[in-house]
């Protein structure tokens, strides 16, 4: 599997006139060598054998995980010098590097001991959009896990709680259920709060007739799951009702437009047009979705600035929500993977509206 990875990066290096590639993202670099340590770099050029750099720390690590495929070096406290000199002892006049990762001290510290190169800026995360088998397994059993916490935690949302408490639950049902880690910071917004798009938990006291939303995810073997799901603590009125059920029949046809084939703009476009017909456009604030892998936020992105064509084995993120400052808002999201003829809905837990108390 790694071999196959180098193999796709060193083509996308060949497209690129580039000669070779530095590599220090983790999750570029766990993608690429295999390496899920704290430190590292690796480097390899469109020949021979790639060369992972950590320190004393890792270097047992990075031999078992990565040494099958790279020469494993230790950079003695001299990182940045290390990858410099590499690439100038071996002659590579073009080098890419992760334009969205590398800071500029880092990037100062390997071009100063290479001047005579030339460094490209590269979106290599564009190679880990499309998904293998065993990454949408992973991501699979991240969401199962999601959907079994959040049902676990149905009965403690009610009037009194606070935000915090019904986080902490949440989080903790998840690790129990084998999530290495909670996907991002968990989102709980209740009431008003509801409003914020990334309103994570606080200690506000849900409220009688509160909306309360929650955004979150597990992750299995570095993959991340993704859902969002907005109840009602206590009874619904009409107004919540009404206004539910116009974001969950625009969720509804986001997941059923989304194909191999749709152009991520396109299908932004489709919901954003869905609301302005209901004279709601304004309160739609944020693009209609985005991958998941190893980063909860990685490539392709359902925007109106997208260029990107969905293909088939990428996951994606379908979540249109309203806010209306002051008042309430409701998003609704499920993960799915693309398929030639639609998508497969990884988030399983029921979308319709939900009175609890």
């Amino acid at each position: 599997m790694i071999k196959e990875r180098i193999a796709r990066l060193r083509q996308f290096l060949i497209e690129q006139a580039a000669d070779g590639a530095v590599i220090m993202q983790p999750e570029n670099l766990r993608y690429f060598s295999g390496f899920t340590g704290g430190e590292g770099a690796l480097v390899l050029m469109t020949e021979g054998k790639p060369v992972l750099w950590t320190d004393s720390r890792y270097t047992e690590q990075a031999a078992q995980q990565s040494g099958i495929e790279c020469d494993i070096k230790n950079h003695e406290g001299r990182l940045l010098e290390c990858i410099g000199c590499f690439i100038k002892e071996n002659s590579m006049h073009v080098v890419g590097y992760e334009k969205n990762y590398l800071t500029l001290a880092a990037y100062e510290g390997i071009t100063a001991h290479a001047e005579e190169s030339r460094f490209v800026g590269c979106a290599f995360s564009f190679l880990r959009a499309v998904k293998t088998v065993s990454e949408l397994q992973s991501t699979r059993e991240a969401s199962i896990i999601a959907d079994k916490a959040f049902n676990q935690l149905m009965p403690y949302i009610k009037p009194g709680v606070t935000e915090c408490e019904l986080c902490a639950r949440l989080e903790s049902s998840m690790l129990l259920l084998g999530s290495e880690e909670k996907s991002f910071t968990t989102i709980v917004a209740s009431g008003a709060r509801s409003a914020m798009p990334h309103g994570t938990a606080s200690q506000k006291v849900v409220d009688d007739g509160d909306f309360v939303t929650f955004d979150f995810g597990a992750v299995i073997d570095g993959y991340h799951s993704d859902m969002t799901r907005t109840v009602v603590a206590g009874r619904a009125s009409q107004e919540q009702k009404e206004f539910y059920g116009l974001v969950l029949e625009a969720q509804q046809l986001g997941v059923s437009i989304i194909r191999a084939g749709l152009s991520c703009r396109e299908a932004d476009e489709t919901i954003r047009q869905f609301f302005i017909d209901h004279a709601v456009g304004t309160y739609f604030t944020h693009a209609l979705g985005h991958g998941t892998g190893l980063e909860i936020h990685e490539q392709p992105v359902l925007s109106p600035k997208a260029e990107t064509i969905l293909q088939e084995n990428m996951i994606v993120t379908v979540e249109p929500g309203l806010y209306i400052e002051g008042k309430y808002g409701v998003r609704i999201e499920d993960s799915v993977v693309v398929t030639a003829h639609g998508c497969e809905i990884l988030t399983k837990t029921p979308k319709e509206l939900v009175e609890l108390s």
